[in-house]
């Protein structure tokens, strides 16, 4: 039997209403020669009713049924079964433009690379119309590639705006107990030892945004320790290497980043114990933050009121940013 030239994993759990037209849009792929695979994460009776009618309806569409394997564990009993050459992964409350697929896979035979990434954007009702892509795909070889997924905004570190060879795909940790950041971690066991990526510009990818999505939720320990623990595996990975000061910049911005995620919030005493310890990270590196090439001047700015006029941050952030209660 001959094999599907791309294989679609879609993680499914308690998607409800959403799911139906996330799988239409991948029906609707331009690229026909591929494969679904839908993993039932221990989703509802009626997620996984759904996914068994699809299965019946379009014999490119396979389902599997098991517990919740959080998202890595459930994305790789995905690939386990993936035939394809090359493999993609779309979320279950997500749609994608009619021809990702295939101008992803164009992108890759141009350059000769073995992944491909286009921009994503948010939506709440609809997604924007597709606009014709911008230019001609291009090529980021290594290690630029890692520098963009790091820094480049329309790369980011996204699994689903891309497409992978499947060659990439040897000794990655499905095991792993990360849930947070889980495509950051994914991402860079899949391309650090790539020769490199393509990029083309055009939006691919729609991201909905709704109350249930993981980024409403109220963070936890589990969201700061896995955060961290990613960027500190990236910034260890890159110690001695081209990519060192852009990983540590990239460390730092974390650091920021969910300093201020505990500060926006109402509840943000609750959090004092951890922000405590994510200001002495902030305080004692400061001086290596304010020479750093690879660290933008609004993140400096951000780090001397972290640490300087804290006062006056805590409020700003407050006032500017949302409150993901």
């Amino acid at each position: 039997m001959k094999k599907p030239l791309v294989s679609v994993i879609v993680l499914v759990h308690n998607t409800g209403k959403y799911l139906q037209p996330c799988l239409e849009s991948i029906q609707a792929q331009t690229l026909q020669d591929l494969e679904v695979i839908l993993v039932d994460n221990g989703s509802t009776p009626e997620d996984a009713r759904l996914c068994e009618q699809w299965a019946a309806k379009d014999a490119r569409f396979r389902v599997i049924h098991h517990e919740n394997k959080g998202i890595i564990g459930g994305r790789g009993s995905g690939f386990s079964l993936a035939q394809g050459e090359y493999i993609s992964f779309v979320d279950s409350d997500d749609l994608i433009r009619p021809d990702m697929l295939e101008l992803l896979l164009c992108a890759c035979r141009k350059t000769g690379l073995p992944g491909a990434c286009c921009r994503f954007v948010p939506f709440l009702d609809a997604p924007p119309a597709p606009q014709p892509p911008k230019g001609e795909a291009q090529a980021i070889c290594a290690p630029d590639h890692l520098e963009a997924l790091l820094h480049r905004p329309g790369v980011d570190f996204s699994l689903c705006n891309k497409i992978y060879h499947r060659s990439l795909f040897v000794n990655i940790p499905f095991h792993s107990a990360i849930i947070y950041n889980e495509d950051l971690f994914l991402n860079w066991a899949l391309l650090k030892n790539a020769p490199g990526m393509a990029f083309w510009d055009f939006v691919g990818y729609y991201y909905r945004q709704h109350s249930a999505s993981a980024s409403h939720r109220a963070p936890d320990d589990k969201v700061f320790e896995d955060q961290l623990q990613v960027a500190e595996m990236i910034r260890k990975d890159c110690r001695g290497g081209p990519l060192e000061v852009s990983a540590w910049a990239f460390y730092y911005e974390k650091v920021l980043y969910l300093d201020s995620m505990i500060l926006r919030r109402k509840d943000a005493s609750f959090y004092d114990r951890r922000h405590r310890e994510l200001r002495v990270r902030l305080r004692t590196e400061l001086r290596r933050a304010l020479h750093c090439p690879r660290l933008a001047p609004a993140f400096k700015l951000t780090a001397i009121l972290d640490c300087w006029l804290h006062p006056v941050y805590r409020l700003l952030c407050r006032t500017l940013l949302t409150d993901r209660r």
